[in-house]
């Protein structure tokens, strides 16, 4: 416990006064853990900005001490900076739902899905969002993963091909 509030700390400290660069967008190492990764999608519903913040940051070096904001932020920078996080969220919280409705091709939540990324080719996406999955799946290990990690998955792919 000790250890997590000492890796905390540091963290938030080194958030506040970094004028570390990351590529592509530019964002500093404070804004890639409160901008990205799975804290930004916990303290998206948040008012107080300064609250928001450190709810993002602590949930980010508590969850995977930060690496889903900074591989957010280096593989796709535009999901920390478009608000794609109602998708991430969405599709963090109804994973199971949409992983059998992948698989059959239709369905409510795969519907909605559809409305959250705003596509306008809506067959040519879920096909295309189909096969690049059906391929993730069927790799040695897939099964094994964490749910937390299917969805990061299944959400790149889906942003892939918005």
């Amino acid at each position: 416990m000790r250890n997590t509030a000492l890796v905390v700390a540091s963290v938030l400290l080194f958030a506040v006064s970094s004028g570390t660069v990351a590529a592509q967008e530019q964002r500093s190492f404070g804004e890639i853990y409160t901008d990205c990764g799975l804290g930004a999608l916990i303290a998206q519903g948040v008012e107080d900005k300064g609250t928001a913040d450190v709810i993002a940051i602590v949930s980010n070096v508590t969850w995977d001490l930060g690496t889903t904001a900074i591989s957010s932020n280096l593989t796709s920078p535009e999901s920390c900076a478009r608000g794609d996080a109602k998708t991430a969220a969405f599709i963090l919280q109804t994973y199971p739902q949409l992983e059998k409705e992948l698989a059959l091709g239709h369905g409510k939540y795969l519907d909605a899905l559809i409305t959250l990324t705003g596509v306008e080719e809506q067959q040519a996406f879920v096909s295309r969002v189909r096969g690049d999955f059906a391929a993730k799946v069927s790799e040695a290990g897939f099964l094994e993963s964490a749910r937390v990690d299917k969805a990061r998955l299944l959400y790149q792919i889906v942003m892939s091909h918005s």
